[in-house]
Parts: structure tokens; C-alpha cells; sequence
């Protein structure tokens, strides 16, 4: 299983062949794996979640769900604020931030806004 922007199937030999799966079935394997991985090999999960959040962006809200609902919130957090720091405008950045605060609660929310500011702040060298 395997998790990149633009894939056509998140199993590489079905891809190979020509075969492809639905936005949907991909975010749905995704998330499979994240439970997978939290409860075999939780180290592997921030990583993972990266690749998540690189690959199905506009669904960073039922990423979250999930990885709260693992016990990986901090991680989660930590990862998505990161990502969010390197978007291009304020409009992309305060978007993001909306699709994934209805799954935080405040102390978490505001950990996510301080580590989003100070990533943004390091990457445009402010």
C-alpha cells in the first residue's frame, strides 16, 4: 500500500495493469492503513500522516477524525501544521485550518496555530 498525489490506486500492481479506484476508496485505504500502523507500528504513524495530508489535502477534516479517534492527535497536529504553514496564501491557510478545527478541541487548536505561525514564520524567514 502506498500513498502519493496523483496516484490511480494506492496498490501499485493494480496500477500497473490499468486499474484505478475513486478518490474516495483511496482516502478510505488511507485511513485503513492509519489505524493499521497505530496499532502495529505507531512510531511509523507521523510519517504516514504527512503523506496523508500531501496526498488527499482537501480532506485534512476527515483525516483529523481519524487520527484523534486513534489517539494520535498530537502527531496529527504537529504534521497538519507543518503542511499548512508551506501553503501559498492566507485564503489557502485559513481554509485548511477551518476543515480541521471542528475535530480539535481548543488547547490543540491553539498548539496547531502556534506551530502553523512559527513554521510559516522559519519558511519565509521572518
Amino acid at each position: 500500500m502506498r500513498c502519493k498525489p496523483g496516484m490511480s490506486c494506492c496498490n501499485p500492481y493494480r496500477e500497473q495493469v490499468g486499474l484505478s479506484c475513486k478518490y474516495g476508496w483511496q482516502l478510505l485505504c488511507g485511513t485503513n492503513e492509519l489505524g493499521r500502523l497505530a496499532t502495529h507500528a505507531p512510531a511509523s504513524v507521523p510519517q504516514f500522516l504527512t503523506t496523508l495530508l500531501q496526498t488527499f489535502p482537501l480532506s485534512a477534516g476527515f483525516i483529523a477524525s481519524h487520527a484523534v479517534s486513534l489517539g494520535h492527535v498530537h502527531s496529527f497536529v504537529v504534521r497538519a501544521a507543518l503542511y499548512c504553514a508551506a501553503l501559498q496564501t492566507k485564503t489557502e491557510r485559513n481554509a485548511y485550518r477551518t476543515q480541521i478545527a471542528g475535530y480539535l478541541n481548543a488547547e490543540k487548536l491553539a498548539q496547531f496555530d502556534q506551530l502553523m505561525s512559527a513554521e510559516w514564520s522559519r519558511l519565509r524567514c521572518k
